[in-house]
């Protein structure tokens, strides 16, 4: 096992363990292994986060108002799915499996994990974010009908022979995972605890470890062909630089970047560093062509990201509309229907997936409607964001560990990822679950994280 039971469940442990092992290698199962299962192996991780709070419940004393309140709305929401919206049965305990064992879950991890169970998860990351990075690099040289990049789905004939290299962003790697935006998620996590074991823990993996760890990932960013990956990275070293600074951080990040500067450079002046640099920029440049014409590359750039992140979920809050233009109904269209298998179930594939909304912020309005969608905002966001003005405090105390479970947090509870995905959503409650473990261990001990 992961984890040292000592006066803890055995059974909560080593559900808590399969869970994770369930979210890192489920992409694995069902691609390569067992792919005519695919639906249901997706399922199994659900099925053992609602074990895990089952378990869990009966040795927290009890929940705080977030929880509760989360839960109470996942009530009310089922009913007026039942008697407002689509009126399935299957299809609204289906999408109402967040609100219940969701946020009771990364509780419950919260309250039960100790520093030895996260170090011994940081580990497990690292490892696999080695596997991860390598399989990303070697899709992304291989055609993209390639038994290495099956995805489940069918490739289009135009592209059938041609690699992601080739592509600019048409197809994107997504190594061990089911899908690009899997993968990308896992190295938000997997970069931040790079970062921590490669300048502030340095005792717990070795060294060569975690340099190479390093050196593949920031290889597997560029051929992940994702701005999000890239955007992702970015922003995570900005936010371990300003909030994880000081002297020894200093030395050893000078220390470690006298070294890896010139051999990233002399790397990315290969043929296949410029190769895969040139295609990253194209998938810049045709982003931007496509949704700002009149726009610069940058200026596209720029004007996505804010879009995206920003003015799309306002919009979507104030005054939601479908994808197709129409008004959502006051109580909405009923949970679940906007994801695949309950737009399946429904046998309405016309409001399934992406068709009714492509981010959170929409699609939670398009179910829940307006007076549920709201509160279900609210407490999603404010689950997440309330931690950000006790960084400051966790900073003086040099609490890194939790500071830098913080942006893979705080990024999978935003509204730009969907919890109408299985994976997406318990990938949240996993994040969830790391930091608010790291975040008790904090308040309770006062030595260095």
């Amino acid at each position: 096992m992961l984890f040292n039971s000592s006066h803890r469940s055995k059974l909560l442990l080593f559900l808590i363990q399969s869970y994770i092992l369930a979210l890192l290698f489920d992409g694995i199962v069902r691609k390569w292994l067992l792919p005519g299962l695919s639906s249901q192996i997706m399922m199994i991780k659900q099925a053992i986060a609602v074990l895990i709070v089952l378990k869990g419940i009966s040795s927290i004393k009890e929940l705080s108002g977030w929880e509760k309140s989360f839960a109470i709305i996942g009530l009310c929401v089922f009913i007026t799915s039942l008697l407002a919206g689509h009126g399935s049965l299957t299809v609204a305990l289906y999408g109402c499996l967040p609100y219940w064992f969701g946020l009771t879950t990364s509780y419950i991890m919260g309250q039960t994990l100790n520093r030895k169970d996260l170090l011994a998860i940081g580990k497990l990351i690292i490892y696999t974010s080695i596997f991860n990075s390598l399989l990303t690099i070697v899709q992304y040289l291989l055609p993209v009908n390639n038994i290495l990049n099956y995805t489940g789905g069918d490739v289009a004939e135009n592209i059938t022979g041609m690699s992601a290299a080739e592509l600019a962003g048409i197809y994107r790697p997504a190594g061990i995972f089911m899908h690009a935006t899997q993968s990308g998620l896992f190295m938000m996590l997997s970069f931040a605890l790079i970062l921590y074991f490669l300048l502030i823990d340095t005792k717990s993996i070795k060294r060569k470890i975690i340099v190479i760890a390093f050196f593949f990932d920031i290889i597997a960013c560029i051929c992940s062909v994702s701005r999000t990956v890239i955007f992702i990275h970015i922003g995570t070293f900005l936010f371990f630089s300003y909030f994880c600074h000081n002297g020894d951080f200093i030395k050893k990040t000078l220390n470690f970047f006298i070294y890896a500067v010139p051999i990233t450079v002399a790397l990315m002046l290969t043929p296949f560093g410029q190769n895969a640099i040139n295609n990253i920029m194209a998938r810049f440049d045709e982003a931007s062509r496509v949704q700002y014409k009149k726009k610069t590359t940058a200026e596209g750039t720029i004007a996505d990201l804010w879009n995206r992140n920003v003015t799309y979920n306002i919009n979507a809050i104030i005054d939601p509309h479908t994808i197709k233009g129409d008004t959502i109904p006051f109580w909405g269209y009923g949970q679940g229907i906007s994801t695949q298998i309950g737009g399946k179930l429904l046998n309405m594939k016309s409001q399934s997936g992406f068709s009714l909304a492509e981010f959170d912020g929409l699609r939670i309005m398009c179910e829940s409607g307006y007076l549920f969608g709201w509160l279900t905002i609210i407490i999603r966001l404010g689950y997440s964001f309330r931690f950000l003005p006790r960084l400051g405090n966790l900073k003086k105390r040099k609490k890194y560990l939790c500071i830098m479970l913080f942006p893979p947090f705080l990024i999978s509870f935003y509204l730009i990822n969907t919890w109408g995905n299985v994976f997406l959503s318990n990938w949240a409650f996993l994040c969830g679950g790391l930091f608010l473990a790291s975040y008790r261990i904090a308040k309770q001990n006062r030595k260095r994280i």
